[in-house]
């Protein structure tokens, strides 16, 4: 089955409006492993570029503004941060800042975000070496979250945020880049609750069996009690194509 026979899924299509229509604030959630940041990163008018931030418990303001680092005169030049880089974008046309894991940021982080991601009218910052600077025209941001509901997130978050996407299977293009015989059993899986079986799983299983055997990839991935479930899972697939 190639890419062009499988139906694009619902979610995928309202991505692709949404982002192609020019909104500039989006959030995806849903499972893991379906191709949120992806999408973030390549949908919709990315032409000044994508900066992607990755949100932890030990991130800093750092990551999102920019600090000082050594330069070659032996003095200290300022860099900015994937926010900042993502306001500036082109130099002409703001870019598109993709925001994972937005849940996982700390107050600090997070109250940077908040002021980062506000409406190109309203936000702004004092650069330590430029002055006041605000995100150029076109800045857009994408953010990214495997909770499963939106009300786990801070209302001035989804304030920011008008347009929520649920992302509940994984990208046709992703599933091409599995063996035909994964592909409907993993797109099945991605949104399975707790049986749900990661698309990375899938890859990583699918390369491996071609040197390894499907039951010793089966064996290495997902481990000696689950193997022989996934197999027989698989073999009944196919059987129901």
């Amino acid at each position: 089955m190639s890419t062009s026979d499988m139906a694009l899924p619902q979610c995928w299509k309202d991505v692709e409006s949404v982002l192609n229509a020019g909104t500039d604030r989006v959030i995806l959630f849903g499972p893991p492993g379906t191709g949120k940041t992806f999408a973030g990163l390549n949908y919709g008018n990315t032409t000044a570029g994508a900066w992607r931030l990755i949100c932890t418990d030990d991130m800093t303001t750092a990551d999102v503004l920019g600090h000082y680092i050594p330069n070659a005169q032996g003095g200290w030049s300022y860099k900015d941060g994937s926010a900042i880089e993502a306001w500036n974008g082109d130099g002409q046309n703001g870019g598109r800042l993709v925001i994972d894991e937005i849940d996982k940021a700390g107050g600090d982080v997070f109250a940077t975000l908040l002021a980062i991601t506000d409406t190109v009218d309203s936000a702004k910052w004092k650069h330590p070496e430029r002055g006041e600077v605000r995100p150029r025209d076109g800045f857009s941001v994408v953010m990214t979250t495997n909770i499963e509901h939106m009300e786990e997130l801070p209302e001035a978050l989804k304030d920011r945020f008008p347009v929520a996407i649920r992302i509940n299977e994984p990208h046709p293009a992703a599933l091409a880049k599995l063996s035909g015989d994964l592909r409907e059993y993993a797109a099945r899986m991605a949104d399975a609750g707790e049986r749900r079986i990661s698309l990375r799983a899938f890859y990583a299983f699918d390369s491996l069996r071609s040197s390894v055997g499907d039951r010793e990839a089966a064996r290495l991935v997902f481990g000696e009690n689950r193997a022989s479930a996934f197999l027989d899972a698989i073999a009944i697939n196919a059987v129901a194509r």
